[in-house]
């Protein structure tokens, strides 16, 4: 009886220590280095500018995302409606709760500035090189002047009850002229 008693519980402790690094190793399905973002913004109008983004994936995306353009006192994302087939059209433009609070305390631990008005888009989860055209404009009266616009690619993704969401930002490149 005591062989089998030492056996079982030797079988039961084996089992949660291999659990225990199974969770603790667990990965999200594609990380901030399988993404390479990289972006434009000018101004087209005095109350309007024009962003340009190219968005390359070398992973599927398993996990869900959201690719966030922040330029403080801008927002109200449009896209063209123009045909053009160098840029993809996200069907929807907005935000989920859970992926704001991701996205916030990253940029809370960043900054003190607060940003309360958040717009997103996804982009399909397959590997490629997607490029997207958008116009934003002032969410006040006033327009803003533009500094350090962001463009930012949040993962959210949770395994066997473990968070593996991450945040990544890259800075969009301001293009000077005024295109008319």
């Amino acid at each position: 009886m005591r062989k089998s008693t030492i056996f079982w519980l030797t079988g039961i402790a084996i089992i949660i220590v291999a659990v225990f690094l199974v969770y603790n190793n667990l990965a999200p399905s594609i990380t901030a280095q399988d993404v390479n973002m990289k972006g434009t913004i000018r101004q087209t109008a005095t109350d309007e500018y024009e962003v340009q983004l190219a968005i390359t994936r070398t992973k599927e995306d398993k996990g869900q995302h959201t690719i966030y353009p922040l330029v403080a006192g801008w927002g109200s994302i449009s896209f063209y409606d123009k045909q053009d087939n160098r840029f993809i059209r996200p069907t929807s433009v907005g935000s989920t709760g859970a992926m704001e609070e991701i996205l916030r305390q990253v940029l809370q631990r960043q900054s003190s500035t607060a940003i309360t008005e958040f717009a997103g888009f996804s982009i399909p989860d397959a590997v490629g090189t997607y490029k997207v055209r958008f116009t934003i404009h002032p969410l006040g009266d006033e327009a803003e002047l533009i500094r350090q616009p962001m463009i930012y690619y949040v993962h959210q993704e949770k395994l066997l009850g473990k968070d593996l969401s991450w945040v990544s930002g890259e800075p969009l490149e301001i293009i000077k002229e005024y295109a008319e």
